[in-house]
């Protein structure tokens, strides 16, 4: 089989969805199939490019789409996204949409529509698989093409986002041949969103991490003795850092270092940098009052090399999220066999084993925080045998492996084998 993955952007580029997108095309060329990719241009970059032997198409070939264009489209995938990420969007925008960028996020549409109808004629794949809520319309676009079209949502999708944006998601998914989430709940809601039930299926996200050979003790001053608790997630209120730092301020007789890692995807930025500014402010004054200026390091984004040895080293991984879509940084950390403590929302709580591979605790209960810290960083044994069960749990169930298995399943039935 030959899959054409489109996607806004692509490996090396950092994000989530590109990640995906490699580890995906790597397993399937393992397993003998093939993979082009097609995705949006940066200033003078070549129209046409190999990554890793993988042809990859940019959009446009031969020309450069329009400054304000890219604006309004940025400004409308941007309002989508917070949606999703329940931003409490006014539904003006929804019904007043082509003053919010709709019309250029249309009209780039069009420029990946053009794109696709060229590289089908050359390449002559048997699947094209469109990738997230960037390039919803395509589906609708290229419906003449007789060729299976899955898409995959790689958002939240929550029975909590008001029914009339949902709906006008629904009616875009609809046109494609099904529509992949990463969670049975992001299913359900689809279905009660309008999605047919045979236009929809579960197919959880996956991951590949690798060894690393730098010291993240060394580097960031960390002692042998202290205990590292890890937080990887962007500085944003919706990611519940502050409930960390609370629930950090209470552990009594334990040495630790708190780390705050961004995860350097700036495109799932969503907040205003002054909003941003704001929150860290916020975390930096609740930090000095709670007198833990020694305790807490703030690393900002870093390399991935650094960020598997931030795993490598860590004694416990945290993510206290308000609103989570699926929680990755939970699947690397029992990748790692670290046990994890999470909020019992989105993909977190469909990860987490309580009392197996860690604990889920309800969003801003410090007090179950702090219960749940003390118990795992008091008990070696314990933590221990939570990331050995935690990394049997990785691999049955969010490896590439397990992922290409899923997609290639997928695809054959899609092409009635």
């Amino acid at each position: 089989m030959k899959i054409l993955f489109v996607s806004q952007s692509f490996f090396p580029s950092t994000g989530g969805v590109s990640y995906y997108l490699i580890w995906l095309a790597r397993k399937l060329r393992e397993k003998s199939h093939d993979a082009v990719f097609i995705n949006l241009k940066k200033p003078n970059e070549s129209p046409e490019q190999e990554i890793e032997s993988f042809k990859v198409y940019k959009v446009p070939a031969n020309s450069e789409i329009e400054k304000e264009v890219l604006i309004g489209y940025t400004n409308f995938k941007e309002l989508l996204l917070k949606v999703f990420h329940e931003r409490n969007i006014p539904l003006d925008r929804l019904y007043n949409k082509h003053i919010y960028g709709y019309n250029e996020y249309i009209e780039v549409n069009h420029y990946f529509e053009k794109r696709i109808r060229e590289i089908v004629k050359k390449e002559e794949p048997d699947i094209i698989h469109i990738h997230d809520f960037q390039l919803m319309p395509l589906g609708k676009m290229i419906n003449d093409l007789k060729l299976p079209k899955p898409f995959t949502w790689h958002i939240p999708f929550s029975e909590s986002i008001e029914l009339p944006w949902r709906k006008f998601t629904i009616e875009l998914l609809r046109e494609y041949s099904v529509s992949i989430f990463s969670t049975k709940s992001y299913v359900s809601t689809a279905l009660k969103s309008g999605l047919e039930w045979n236009k929809v299926i579960c197919i959880p996200p996956f991951i590949e991490v690798e060894d690393s050979n730098i010291n993240f003790r060394r580097i960031y001053g960390i002692g042998e003795d202290e205990k590292i608790i890890l937080c990887v997630a962007r500085i944003d209120r919706l990611k519940g850092q502050k409930f960390l730092i609370e629930a950090a301020s209470q552990l009594k007789n334990i040495k630790f270092k708190l780390i705050f890692i961004g995860n350097g995807s700036l495109s799932k930025e969503v907040l205003k940098v002054r909003d941003k500014e704001e929150y860290l402010e916020e975390l930096q004054e609740l930090i000095s009052s709670k007198k833990l200026q020694n305790n807490v390091i703030f690393t900002g984004a870093v390399s991935r090399e650094i960020l598997m040895a931030a795993y490598k080293a860590c004694d416990v991984v945290v993510l206290p999220s308000i609103q989570e879509g699926f929680g990755l940084a939970i699947t690397e950390a029992m990748a790692f066999g670290k046990p994890v403590i999470g909020s019992c929302i989105g993909g977190i709580s469909t990860q987490i084993w309580p009392g197996v591979n860690g604990f889920l605790v309800s969003p801003g209960d410090v007090k179950a925080l702090v219960e749940c810290l003390e118990y795992i960083l008091t008990n070696d044994d314990i933590a221990k045998q939570m990331g050995v069960e935690g990394k049997k749990i990785f691999k049955e169930q969010f490896s590439s492996e397990r992922g290409a298995r899923d997609h290639i399943a997928l695809y054959k039935k899609l092409l009635g084998e």
